[in-house]
């Protein structure tokens, strides 16, 4: 609940509260009771008939309301893999409670896309599996964000990586490359959702391989006859086993954090490279929670080739949108002014400074690597670290 509805709510019942506690008993005549008894009868007649003809959608109160209403797949399958995860889930509470307070500024925005596409909400959970809702998980296969994608996959789906940005953490851009991956691999799989599972993980040429040793056998080729690697085994199952868990989270004393059916964040265009601590400053949010919300970018300012967005909590999207505009062009990255000495280079200044060389030749509106000695470089910087960077350039 935003701190606005919070608020209107709180003057509500304070205005109730004084309503009633000023209100005094008054003597009122048998004809004016039965006459309000006549206008509330119309009242209550009039509002059943306009329910009826308009009746109220139902509105989820949180998000995980929403995704149970759209859970598709079989969830109480008797198998001994299930009832293995679900055991573990049971023994172990606390695990889905802290993924779901880790996921709270994301989870909203996941589910509505997958929910867009046409979607089982299962496919809001794969997170959960896959990085325990933690943008910046690493797996000892480079495999990195919330929906794991390694190296060669995150090209494959358009994901850039470079020394300023690694689209793998992105929130926007993960998600929608994970969904595209999963709408392929769907189709590939005849609609089959548990084999589209099962290939996120393992790869789909692992498991057309398993379909085609079980076809060749006479063996039924759905995913739990096939026999796949040791973890894709227990990866199904344990979706599964958390989608349960979920679902009958009330039943089962499962405690999820909070989160209420409407966004978190929003997305503002940013027009170019922007100091992150600076951009905290314009939204009036801790620098922390603006990292959170854009782990995509590795270094303390946005990739000056892009993407130029940064996401904001909407409760404060507007104050930042007009910080923003009225923003002088020159304050939008801080500048150290360094004096080129001999032997310097582009790339030994970028390092020294925390950039690259392409953010130099941007900033110089330098065309090539040359520089020369005495010229003055304007140095894109940190600006929580300008007194350090001060002092090393001025010891040489």
């Amino acid at each position: 609940m935003s701190k606005l509805r919070t608020g209107l709510l709180s003057l509500l019942a304070v205005a109730v509260i004084s309503g009633c506690a000023s209100s005094k008993p008054t003597q009122e005549t048998s004809q004016s009771i039965d006459e309000r008894s006549v206008l509330i009868s119309k009242i209550r007649m009039g509002n059943l008939y306009q329910r009826s003809i308009n009746p109220p959608e139902p509105q989820a109160v949180s998000a995980w309301d929403l995704t149970r209403e759209h859970l598709l797949l079989e969830l109480d399958r008797q198998d001994t893999r299930m009832a293995h995860e679900l055991d573990w889930l049971a023994s172990n509470p606390e695990h889905l409670t802290a993924i779901s307070h880790r996921a709270l500024p994301y989870y909203h925005y996941i589910l509505e896309q997958v929910l867009d596409r046409d979607m089982p909400a299962e496919v809001a959970l794969i997170p959960f599996i896959e990085s325990g809702y933690n943008p910046f998980a690493v797996s000892p296969s480079r495999a990195a964000g919330p929906w794991q994608f390694i190296p060669g996959t995150a090209r494959n789906f358009g994901l850039e990586s470079n020394w300023w940005y690694d689209g793998r953490r992105d929130i926007v851009a993960s998600t929608d490359a994970a969904l595209n991956y999963l709408t392929k691999l769907n189709k590939m799989f005849d609609g089959d959702w548990l084999l589209t599972f099962a290939a996120y993980n393992a790869g789909e040429g692992n498991v057309l391989r398993a379909i085609k040793r079980n076809s060749n056998a006479n063996q039924s080729t759905d995913y739990w006859s096939l026999r796949l690697p040791g973890e894709t085994m227990r990866y199904v199952p344990k979706l599964l086993a958390t989608a349960k868990m979920i679902r009958d989270a009330d039943s089962l004393g499962v405690e999820l954090k909070a989160i209420p059916a409407e966004p978190y964040f929003t997305e503002i265009d940013t027009g170019g490279q922007l100091d992150l601590s600076q951009a905290a400053e314009l939204a009036e949010i801790d620098l922390d929670e603006l990292k959170l919300l854009n782990p995509g970018f590795n270094r303390w300012a946005t990739a000056p080739e892009g993407p130029h967005r940064l996401l904001v909590p909407v409760e404060q999207a507007d104050q930042f949108q007009s910080a923003l505009v009225v923003l002088p062009s020159d304050q939008r990255v801080n500048y150290q002014h360094y004096t080129i000495n001999s032997g310097d280079t582009l790339g030994a200044i970028a390092h020294r400074y925390g950039t690259t060389v392409s953010a130099l030749q941007q900033a110089n509106k330098l065309n090539n690597s040359n520089i020369r000695v005495g010229q003055t470089l304007l140095v894109p910087a940190d600006s929580t670290n300008i007194a350090l960077k001060t002092t090393r350039s001025e010891s040489g």
